[in-house]
């Protein structure tokens, strides 16, 4: 009777093969997704941001329209560096782009109505008066006051374009006087609070954003992203 011929892999070399190509796998896969999630990382764990910090003018609130609201395009500048700002600050001379790159922002801006029944959570909204547009800029529109500028502020929305369901940008339908998603159906008032649709709160609000003497808006790359996650401070959107 022939001999049967012996398996050359033992079970422990099967094993031993099964795990180095778990090993390289894992090697192989890890870039990739670290890459991916880079932003994520950066932006809620190490509390990086690629957006400059610093001020962005809007525009002149004197331009935001009395009953609904004025959208208005800016940019924030990215830093654009070929090494990280730790290697940067170590070597100066760190190759850095020579093109100036910016990210795209539309920033709405409406004067705020009061809420004469407030509204909650699958309900159709706040019940709003007629928006408050301050009088003193029946008077001038440069040349503020403090006291002036505060008074401004105080019934200023500035409000981030993004829906705070996937992030698409929204749009203002002046026939239902209300914010719509084009993606998903959210719906907001003119204050940008929820009426309607998969969205789990407002739409977003710059945290940084103030009125100067010469009557312009500024606003910094934060936003407040709801009362859930307000005590971990300002958020930053995503840069990819």
């Amino acid at each position: 009777m022939a001999e049967l011929q012996r398996d050359p892999i033992t079970r422990s070399d099967f094993l031993g093969f099964g795990v180095l190509g778990a090993i390289m796998g894992a090697i192989l896969t890890i870039p990739p997704v670290a890459f991916v999630l880079s932003p994520v990382i950066k932006t809620n764990i190490l509390g990086q941001s690629d957006v400059d910090p610093g001020w962005v003018e809007v525009g002149s609130v004197a331009e935001v329209k009395e009953n609904e609201p004025s959208v208005f395009q800016i940019e924030f500048p990215i830093d654009q560096a070929y090494g990280t700002k730790h290697i940067q600050e170590e070597v100066p001379e760190s190759p850095r782009s020579l093109e100036r790159f910016t990210i795209r922002n539309a920033v709405w801006v409406s004067w705020k109505a009061p809420i004469k029944t407030q509204g909650r959570q699958g309900s159709g909204g706040d019940e709003l008066a007629a928006a408050e547009r301050p009088a003193i800029l029946d008077q001038k529109t440069e040349g503020f006051t403090q006291s002036e500028r505060e008074e401004i502020m105080s019934k200023l929305n500035v409000l981030s374009n993004s829906c705070a369901h996937l992030g698409c940008p929204v749009r203002w339908f002046p026939d239902q006087k209300l914010f719509l998603c084009p993606c998903h159906g959210g719906l907001y008032d003119i204050n940008g609070g929820y009426v309607g649709g998969p969205p789990p709160r407002g739409m977003y609000r710059y945290t940084q954003a103030e009125v100067r003497e010469d009557g312009k808006l500024y606003v910094k790359h934060e936003y407040d992203a709801g009362p859930e996650h307000r005590e971990k401070g300002p958020q930053e959107p995503y840069v990819v």
